[in-house]
């Protein structure tokens, strides 16, 4: 990173910086609204105040010291994340903490703390479990300073691209051409009231769910694996593949700890359980875009057939991302059904509920990610069929040593084995939606 990416990154922090003196100002003068209030207002207005405070004053300061200290050619101590069973334990602790708070209603100001802090644990246990730790080597290891500013990064810049191109930008166009958006808006209540037993067939078939569901598991992939990486374009030039995986993996993490805050707040009713969705998949944000930032440092390095492989990454990455986004929509719909009302017979086929079938897919999909994130950031071929190794630069302009290059080759028993577990959650998935939208 040349020194005017460096001012530039100061002067972005120094700005946050000062915005976030203002929020964190607001913070306290709500704390005590929120120790004396209860209810989802209380709690999502403290989720949100906290969130902002950490990025706008947290990010701020981060990124105004990482960029200063690297003008001043100070050297940045290997990343070393704590180890990943430690991440599990804190947020299973916090899971047993917030389950009575939410069931009792207690005050707000206990529950947003361990909102964020259950938002940020799972895409970090991932990370934590794709980076290599006490045996690797400092001279190849990604430094905290580019990891910090990826995940920074991924949490601010690549949120607000994201908001923008999949948010704003299409409703803003359907409300010109086609006026849609009152009359979704207008069935919103429909939707939600029919999230019961009784009338679930109909909740599911509401236009409404039919455009949140596309929303979410069409547009959002396509937007997210795209946006994700962008802030990590700046560093690619000094990393090699390893290093280049790892630091899209920690911007894929800051983006999906603010995407759980945003999650867990649009269904505060039963907030625990989304986030416990939620972690399932907490691979899935930083695997995605650990593979894009693959294929755009191919890109920036000129190897041979380079687009080619980025649009492949770029589509497997979409294509991971739009199975869970549309399993965990499904899966808390039908979740919060069961909560506030009985599920009816022709959710059950074959004896096998819906939700629970989709939910079995969601983790074989969550630890499949996990695997594969594993295998890619300890640079491992994944079924012993390595590419021809090639050397590498490492950030201190030296050469690496060579080390074989994981690459995508199914063998025919594990592409058997993926097939069946896929074949044994989606045909009764796909059978009870016909049941469902044929009534």
């Amino acid at each position: 990173m040349d020194a005017s990416w460096k001012r530039a990154i100061m002067v972005v922090g120094m700005l946050l910086f000062l915005v976030g003196l203002l929020f964190t100002f607001n913070a306290f003068c709500i704390a005590t609204i929120l120790l004396m209030g209860q209810g989802n207002q209380q709690v999502a207005y403290g989720a949100f105040s906290g969130l902002m405070v950490l990025l706008t004053l947290g990010v701020g300061t981060v990124l105004y010291l990482q960029a200063e200290g690297s003008l001043k050619n100070k050297p940045s101590r290997p990343l070393r994340l704590p180890p990943t069973i430690l991440f599990v334990g804190v947020f299973a602790f916090c899971l047993m903490l917030g389950l009575p708070l939410s069931v009792r209603n207690e005050p707000g100001i206990f529950v947003p703390p361990i909102l964020l802090v259950m938002a940020v644990l799972p895409s970090l246990w991932a990370v934590s479990l794709f980076t290599p730790r006490a045996d690797s080597d400092t001279t190849t290891a990604l430094t905290w300073r580019r990891g910090l500013i990826a995940f920074c990064g991924g949490a601010t810049l690549s949120v607000l691209l994201a908001l923008v191109l999949e948010i704003l930008i299409p409703l803003t166009v359907l409300a010109l051409l086609f006026n849609p958006v009152a009359s979704t808006l207008s069935q919103l209540d429909d939707l939600i009231s029919n999230t019961n037993g009784a009338a679930l067939a109909k909740a599911l078939t509401n236009p409404a769910f039919v455009y949140f569901f596309i929303q979410i598991a069409v547009i959002a992939p396509l937007v997210e694996e795209l946006v994700k990486p962008l802030v990590t374009l700046p560093l690619l030039r000094q990393l090699n593949r390893q290093q280049a995986f790892w630091v899209g993996a920690l911007a894929g993490a800051g983006f999906a700890a603010v995407e759980n805050v945003i999650y867990a707040c649009s269904g505060l009713a039963i907030w625990p359980g989304i986030l416990l969705v939620r972690a399932i998949g907490g691979a899935l944000h930083p695997l995605g875009a650990g593979l894009v930032t693959l294929g755009w440092r191919d890109v920036l390095h000129r190897e041979s057939n380079a687009p080619e492989k980025w649009f492949k990454q770029y589509g497997f990455a979409v294509l991971i991302h739009a199975i869970w986004n549309g399993g965990s929509l499904l899966v808390i719909t039908l979740g919060s059904a069961q909560v506030f009302g009985v599920l009816p017979p022709n959710i059950d086929v074959l004896g096998l509920s819906m939700a629970g079938t989709t939910l079995a897919f969601l983790i074989l999909l969550g630890i499949a990610a996990l695997w594969l994130g594993h295998a890619y950031g300890h640079n491992r071929p994944l079924w012993a069929t390595p590419t021809t190794p090639t050397a590498s630069e490492s950030p201190s302009g030296t050469m690496t040593d060579p080390a074989p290059e994981t690459a995508f080759v199914f063998s025919e028993r594990a592409t058997a084995l993926w097939a069946l577990a896929c074949l044994l959650a989606i045909v009764p998935i796909g059978i009870a939606g016909l049941k469902l939208w044929l009534r």
